[in-house]
């Protein structure tokens, strides 16, 4: 199977403008994907952080 995509990518000529698309698809993808991390208020992630202790805390039946 790779050795057929190999062979497909060689006789391809604009094989360097797929490769800049792709760069250009992943760095934005990556570049919105940290933008909604950091746009979120640390009182959410403090929220979120305290999820599964809380489950804990509530479950008072549980054995180890």
């Amino acid at each position: 199977m790779i050795s057929l995509l190999k062979n497909y990518f060689r006789k391809e000529k604009f094989i360097g403008i797929f490769q800049s698309i792709l760069l250009l698809i992943f760095l934005l993808v990556f570049f919105i994907i940290i933008f909604y991390v950091l746009s979120k208020s640390k009182k959410y992630y403090k929220e979120e952080s305290s999820l599964p202790l809380e489950k804990i805390k509530e479950d008072k039946n549980y054995e180890i």
